[in-house]
């Protein structure tokens, strides 16, 4: 079995993506977002190797810096990614944004 990474570099160039099997690269100016179907899970057991073909996630950089966040929609990931940037790594801009949105 290959070394998974969470560096972007590295799943460009087909290494295995730690949090589960990619699907798409999106490129939004400074911000990399990898589409991906997260690992199956049974109760808080995380079965690697094994992608749940039922969901997607996205997980974001920027520039090279990993996020270490992963959101349900690539909207998400967007604003999260542009509020971590602003706000650090405890931001919470993108939940506002995305709540009022919904209301």
């Amino acid at each position: 079995m290959k070394k998974e990474s969470r560096r972007i570099e590295d799943l460009k160039k087909g290494v295995p993506f730690i949090w589960g099997e990619v699907i798409a690269f999106h490129k939004i100016g400074e911000y990399d977002i990898v589409e991906y179907h997260p690992w199956k899970r049974d109760g808080i057991v995380v079965k690697t190797n094994s992608p749940d073909y039922n969901k997607k996630s996205y997980h974001g950089w920027i520039g090279e810096r990993d996020t270490s966040h992963s959101w349900e929609t690539l909207d998400a990931a967007i604003v999260g990614c542009i509020a971590y940037k602003h706000e650090g790594p405890n931001h919470k801009a993108d939940f506002y944004f995305i709540r009022m949105l919904r209301n």
